[in-house]
């Protein structure tokens, strides 16, 4: 017999079991994420003879449209599921039973990440289409960055970074995140060497956050500057990063970096057909921190 319903607190550990399970995450990771932005009411499980065996997380936030009206939505993450229980057809009965559950607090729709390219014909399965989109570029920190253009970098809260986000994005088809969210990629940041960071440059502010991939690779998740002023934000990390290759992802709109290729991201389910046909199927929304 197998029960869908939402988490109680009783049930983190159990739910950190099966994350590690699955992902093989740090400790540290998961741990961050309860203590950020995973409260019982944002976990839905699906459980076997009373044994949790898949979930996913359900994180709010808003998102903005062409022409600037706000809509909300949340983000499907963490979908994980038991290796013995798989091919059951869980993951897909949880995002159905989302969708009920996200209709009647109001939603207006739902976001998600695929982890790998192969995931996104799963999702486009339970309803999910191409919504987001970034442009990606290969770089390397300069070993002696130019300090005489004025360009520096600076570690900031996630409330800082966020004020500098929303600004750069208020123009712009994209995810809006709580502080909460911002948070917890400010402490996943940390945990490999990187973090998040004001970034001035040619006079504009910015912001970027970034992560180690591996010993040498920095994964830029975000570079938000004005386009004329993207290469320079790179050049600016090599005080902290001298020498690093670097991956670096900007909104789809945004082509400031020479060479960079724009790419699918993040995908989109509308619950209210009005909104879907305001943000178009053209729209190359940005979603830009994808959790992984």
């Amino acid at each position: 017999m197998t029960e869908v319903r939402l988490s109680r607190p009783e049930e983190r550990e159990a739910q950190e079991r099966l994350w590690q399970s699955v992902f093989g995450d740090d400790p540290r990771y998961i741990d961050a994420f309860y203590r950020c932005c995973g409260g019982p009411e944002c976990m839905l499980l699906l459980l076997e003879a009373g044994e949790l065996v898949s979930m996913l997380a359900l994180l709010p936030h808003g998102l903005t449209l062409p022409g600037g009206e706000r809509a909300s939505g949340f983000y499907v993450y963490a979908l994980a599921t038991a290796p013995e229980a798989r091919g059951r057809g869980y993951g897909l009965r949880l995002l159905r039973e989302a969708d009920g559950l996200l209709r009647a607090r109001g939603a207006d729709c739902a976001t998600v990440v695929p982890a790998q390219p192969g995931l996104f014909a799963y999702f486009a399965a339970a309803g999910f289409t191409n919504g987001f989109f970034t442009r990606t570029a290969e770089r390397t920190c300069p070993q002696a960055p130019d300090t005489s253009s004025g360009s520096r970098v600076e570690a900031v809260e996630a409330e800082a970074y966020n004020a500098i986000r929303h600004r750069l994005l208020a123009d712009t088809p994209s995810v809006c995140y709580p502080d909460g969210l911002i948070r917890y990629q400010q402490e996943i940041g940390r945990l490999t060497g990187g973090g998040l960071f004001r970034v001035t440059a040619g006079g504009a502010e910015g912001c970027a956050a970034v992560e180690y991939a591996d010993e040498a690779r920095l994964v830029f998740k975000e570079l938000l500057l004005p386009p004329e002023q993207l290469s320079r934000g790179v050049e600016a990390f090599g005080a902290l990063y001298p020498g690093r290759r670097c991956q670096v992802r900007t909104p789809a709109a945004w082509a400031g970096l020479p060479d960079s290729r724009l790419r699918p991201f993040g995908m989109l389910k509308w619950y209210r057909p009005e909104l879907a046909g305001q943000w178009g199927e053209a729209t190359p929304g940005y979603l830009g921190l994808g959790f992984d």
